[in-house]
């Protein structure tokens, strides 16, 4: 009967074993070996029942796969298993690059669009702009693909070709270019410039990946050649990564000796460790850490100690609350698997993990992003800890901002709108073909270039313009719900908008935070907060150099 199975199933049924062993309590070494025994005949019973039962044939691959996932969200909901190809591409991404075409894609009205070309990267070079909507890739239609589908098909093997075909709105016929798959860079910083008054902003939004010290060391140094007296840290929506790194970027505002974090195992397991400050001459600049509900992990370590030992001070909402360790193991094929080994705390002693025990996983991981960051709607108090200068901070539930301020909320009426019509007007309006704006076609994306700040002003012509396409857009468009009445509604807010998606089109997405950084709420309070935010540091340094004497 075992030779029916195929290997993969074998592979599936060893990692439940090893897992269920490792929750195991070592005890009596014959119980668990009956016990392992046990579940074995068990799995295989029920493998066979569905084998020869179920309705239609099976992929086993893909049942095995869909087995081990489960059993991990049964442990926890960061332990995941990873099939050959998406294993690969975690293992690439965290070297800080990809094979591809170098480009940023999005769903929009009726496809996927090419958003922004990367600088020096083969999407770039082709010719690929703003607006473009895939139509086909070698010469397979991709309509109804997914934006992941679609991603997945334009990566591939360094130095291999792959024919892509758009519709552009300055073309009457489609275009197809052939391109070839190079490595693109993902870097961890996605913005960096002064935002005024010696105020340095860094952006660290994509990621904690092997290149991210080396990264903000270099970014830290052009931005004081600029002038820089103070910085702004923006961890909002980094979802984490590398422990190491993290750990080195705690490291450049702490002084030597001082704790960065923690990290405790399962009760027995002698996994205990913790990690200082090495750094002899840390950032003397103010400080001021930005993080959101999409700050995770890696993230909330950096936050975390900053915040612990009064280094600065913490603005925006408060982050996910993912404090639990994986480790990655590597399996047979190719596979691999991420496995909850141990938990993070912050300098404080606080746990960064907030409870995952009640609900389901997709509410746990999902539904607080689509409530708009909304977490830890109430202090976790029964975690309280304090900082280096005796304020009270809460465990338990991720990293509360000392400033906890609400960002602009797109409504889901601004958002239909703004992917639909509003999306395919500025398409017409960056190829020329609005009679009210002749100054804004573009032929492509200019990264060199540095627009002032009133650049692609959005003029009351414009806006006619705007208005007479979203009337001849909804009466073509009845499906999607909108009304006039809604566009007059949100039409300041269509000005601003279509403002932002013209200098993406024409300068790429760091220009366009640049030159918008005023209507960022957030990061206006936390340049606010900068003179708090030195006179906290000061007085921790203060209490410190009483503490060594």
């Amino acid at each position: 009967m075992l030779k029916k199975w195929p290997r993969q199933f074998f592979v599936g049924l060893s990692i439940c074993l090893i897992v269920s062993a490792a929750m195991i309590t070592p005890q009596a070494i014959t119980e668990e070996r009956a016990a392992e025994d046990k579940l074995f005949r068990e799995y295989i019973k029920a493998m066979e029942v569905v084998r020869e039962n179920y309705v239609e044939d099976l992929e086993y691959e893909r049942l095995t796969s869909t087995a081990i996932q489960h059993m991990l969200r049964t442990l926890d909901p960061h332990s995941n298993y990873y099939t050959r190809k998406a294993f690969e591409e975690m293992r690439m991404e965290q070297r800080s690059h990809y094979y591809g075409i170098g480009s940023t894609i999005q769903p929009r009205f009726n496809g996927v669009y090419i958003i922004e070309p990367f600088a020096n990267t083969p999407a770039a070079r082709a010719g690929l702009r703003f607006g473009d909507q895939i139509v086909k890739i070698n010469g397979q239609s991709t309509e109804g693909w997914s934006s992941d589908r679609i991603r997945d098909n334009l990566r591939g093997e360094l130095g291999t070709e792959v024919e892509v075909t758009v519709k552009r709105a300055s073309s009457v016929e489609p275009v197809t270019v052939r391109i070839e798959r190079a490595a693109v860079d993902l870097p961890s910083i996605s913005a960096t410039y002064i935002a005024g008054n010696g105020v340095g902003y860094i952006a660290l939004s994509r990621g904690f990946h092997s290149t991210t010290s080396e990264e903000l060391t270099s970014a830290i140094t052009e931005l004081k050649s600029q002038g820089m007296t103070s910085l702004i840290l923006d961890l909002r929506g980094n979802p984490g990564g590398f422990l190491d790194q993290a750990i080195r970027v705690a490291d450049k505002f702490l002084q030597r000796g001082q704790t960065i974090l923690s990290v405790r195992g399962r009760e027995g397991s002698g996994n205990f460790k913790e990690w200082t400050a090495e750094s002899g001459i840390p950032e003397p600049i103010p400080a001021v850490v930005m993080i959101d509900g999409g700050s995770a992990s890696a993230s909330e370590i950096v936050a975390g100690a900053i915040q612990d030992h009064d280094r600065g001070l913490i603005v925006g909402l408060p982050s996910f609350g993912k404090g639990l360790v994986q480790t990655i193991f590597p399996l047979n094929g190719g596979a691999g698997l991420t496995l909850t080994t141990a938990r993070y705390y912050t300098p404080s002693g606080r746990l960064i993990q907030r409870d995952y025990s009640n609900g389901s996983t997709y509410e746990y991981l999902y539904r607080r992003s689509a409530q708009g960051n909304a977490v830890a709607a109430t202090k976790p108090r029964a975690e309280e800890r304090r900082t280096d200068t005796g304020r009270i901070v809460y465990g338990g539930g991720g990293i509360e901002p000392d400033i906890r301020v609400e960002p602009l909320r797109i409504n889901n009426t601004q958002a239909t709108i703004w992917t639909t019509g509003l999306f395919m007007f500025v398409r017409d309006l960056m190829a020329g073909k609005v009679p009210s704006a002749p100054g804004f076609k573009r032929d492509g994306i200019n990264f060199e270039h540095q627009p002032g700040t009133d650049e692609f002003t959005i003029t009351d012509p414009i806006m006619k313009s705007y208005r007479e396409h979203m009337k001849n857009f909804i009466a073509k468009n009845e499906d999607l719900g909108l009304t006039m009445t809604q566009v007059d509604e949100h039409f300041e807010w269509a000005r601003r908008k279509i403002r932002e998606e013209a200098l993406i089109s024409a300068y790429g997405v760091d220009t366009q935070r640049r030159l918008m950084r005023n209507n960022d709420v957030q990061l206006q309070r936390a340049i606010a907060e900068i003179p708090q935010s030195a006179q906290l540091a000061e007085r921790a340094r203060q209490m410190t150099r009483t503490t060594k004497k």
